[in-house]
């Protein structure tokens, strides 16, 4: 398995809108229909209202990778990410066997 996360920092005020705009777009149900994926989910932290976190999971680096290419990442959520977010929080990237 391969998992990914990290923190989207949003604009103040929009993180509700960022979130309705990737579930109206059908964004989620596009990753989550991928080869390869476990799972996909965001959460809010408690303690701020302009981060968003996720949590990836993949079968494997290579259908990660793959993901990372297709059109709805490359084109819809990147163009919502331009739109909305102010900074990247990295966080694990790795596998687990």
């Amino acid at each position: 398995m391969f998992i990914v996360s990290g923190a989207y920092v949003i604009k103040q005020g929009k993180r509700e809108e960022f979130m309705r705009e990737i579930y109206s777009k059908g964004i989620i149900a596009k990753i989550r229909g991928e080869k390869g994926n476990i799972s996909y989910n965001y959460f809010y932290p408690y303690d701020s209202n302009s981060r968003v976190y996720f949590v990836e999971q993949w079968e494997n680096r290579a259908d990660w990778e793959a993901h990372c290419q297709s059109p709805h990442i490359i084109g819809e959520l990147k163009t919502l990410k331009d739109v909305y977010m102010t900074d990247f929080e990295p966080g694990i990237l790795g596998c687990m066997e």
